[in-house]
């Protein structure tokens, strides 16, 4: 299945999630849009990057984390 996620971006989700408590379910590239104050209009956060999809393993909970993928400007 083709990825849109570079290799490195790939690395940088695996670096962001650890292995040993948690398994990776799903990966994809998102933007996070919110509906608040007025819930019958989306709105862009500005907020985009790599949503996971993952299995905690201690817990035995799902869970959704969204990771910057691109790196910032110094």
């Amino acid at each position: 299945m083709p990825s849109v996620l570079s290799e490195n971006d790939k690395e940088t989700v695996k670096r962001t999630v650890p292995k040993s408590a948690n398994k990776i379910q799903a990966v994809a590239v998102a933007r996070l849009y919110i509906a608040y104050p007025n819930r019958q209009r989306w709105i862009y956060t500005g907020l985009q990057g790599a949503a996971v999809l993952a299995n905690d393993l201690v817990g035995n909970t799902f869970w959704i984390k969204m990771v910057d993928v691109v790196p910032t400007a110094a």
